[in-house]
């Protein structure tokens, strides 16, 4: 095969490849064009071949423009496939916010209600890069001023701006957004922990919702009680003793305790191995003495299940059922809102006080970073620790 026979062959290759990832007009435009027949005075003569160059750089320009509206939406949909479902949703929610402001604003700086509604809106931010023309560094500001004034947490806060300054990056790589613009926007700061403390002395509302500011602290004897209190002579008992065991013993987050399998569990050996989402691993933990003396009650409950915790139809149970377990034993333990990552709290925070190995205690809880274990172990110590005698048996 001659150069230019190979060369020709390499470009057909070339635009074959291409022609799948634009849209269905892209390849009506190419046949378009390859059924057009030539002009009669171009045949045969050196004017048609600059009238034919002239044409096909028009067509590329064409596609060019074609592709460059797919790889606006490609941007997200690509972000969004390497992102985990649980962000994905938290995202979600963040950009939810925003939309319920941006409406808000509009209808009170215009006097006009806008046609679109919160769903809409949330889901083209969501989806479509070309949304995000209209969004400014001064109306995040703005936005950050009106989650203040509605009463949402400070670390809230702080994600949602991260979520925001996250898609306007993907947006000003779609080239939706201007450099400058975007650099306006990488400028607006969030709270410091500091900071976040003198706004809530000046407003009266610090939260919304029911999630607590700081974890409800449980004491070995309340932890005991969690794990015993259960009537094991039914199934549903002797689930929720598994559960509690799981949570308070080995600081399970609640995610992967409803996705844990009945084949993850190796009793013979005192082994439960499970995916961990939040790290992208799995892990073998050894079981405590009291989660095998649940399982061995539990698992023939299960025995021809999938999951460890079956639900509706095949699937496992959801992480609002064990929320609402967690949340009546609290009630009758006289703890208002006990949640599962109180359970994870108690975990933490035992180990980290018997001065646990910092790294075994960052791979067994499943974090990516020591900063988060290194908080369990500032919030157990005592600041002044040997300044003083420890006190005798009659004090």
């Amino acid at each position: 095969m001659s150069r230019k026979k190979t060369a020709s062959h390499l470009s057909d290759q070339k635009a074959a490849a291409l022609l799948p990832l634009a849209q269905p007009v892209l390849v009506g435009v190419v046949r378009e064009r390859q059924g057009t027949p030539p002009a009669p005075e171009e045949e045969g003569t050196g004017e048609g071949l600059g009238a034919l160059a002239g044409e096909d750089l028009d067509l590329l320009r064409r596609i060019a423009d074609m592709a460059d509206l797919y790889a606006q939406h490609e941007v997200f949909a690509r972000y969004h496939r390497r992102q985990a479902h649980n962000t994905r949703i938290r995202q979600l929610w963040d950009l939810k916010a925003f939309a319920t402001f941006c409406l808000e604003a509009g209808a009170r700086a215009t006097g006009v209600s806008l046609q679109t509604d919160v769903a809409t809106l949330t889901q083209a931010l969501f989806l479509e890069a070309s949304t995000w023309r209209f969004v400014s560094a001064g109306l995040i500001q703005l936005f950050l001023s009106w989650m203040e004034r509605q009463g949402y947490a400070i670390d809230t806060m702080n994600v949602r701006l991260s979520t925001l300054k996250r898609y306007c990056r993907l947006a000003a790589d779609a080239g939706v957004l201007s450099q400058e613009e975007l650099y306006r926007i990488s400028r607006v700061q969030g709270y410091r922990h500091k900071e976040g403390r003198q706004i809530d002395r000046q407003r009266a509302i610090t939260r919304r919702g029911a999630k607590k500011a700081e974890p409800n602290l449980l004491t070995e004897e309340q932890a005991a009680w969690l794990k015993g209190c259960h009537d094991l002579s039914t199934p549903q008992g002797r689930r929720a003793r598994v559960i509690l065991c799981l949570l308070l013993d080995l600081g399970l987050r609640v995610g992967e305790l409803v996705a844990l399998q009945v084949k993850d569990v190796r009793l013979s050996r005192g082994l439960l191995r499970f995916y961990r989402e939040k790290v992208d691993k799995e892990q073998t933990h050894r079981l405590s003495a009291d989660c095998l003396q649940a399982l061995r009650a539990y698992l023939p409950d299960v025995a021809s299940e999938r999951y460890l915790f079956p639900g509706y139809k095949g699937r496992h149970i959801s992480a609002r059922l064990v929320e609402y377990l967690l949340k009546d034993l609290g009630d009758q333990l006289g703890i208002d809102h006990l949640s599962p990552h109180d359970c994870r709290h108690y975990w933490a925070t035992y180990h980290a006080s018997r001065q646990r190995n910092l790294a075994q205690l960052q791979q067994a809880g499943g974090w990516n970073s020591p900063a988060m274990v290194l908080r369990y172990y500032v919030a157990s110590e005592i600041a002044n620790e040997g300044l003083f005698p420890s006190p005798g048996p009659e004090d």
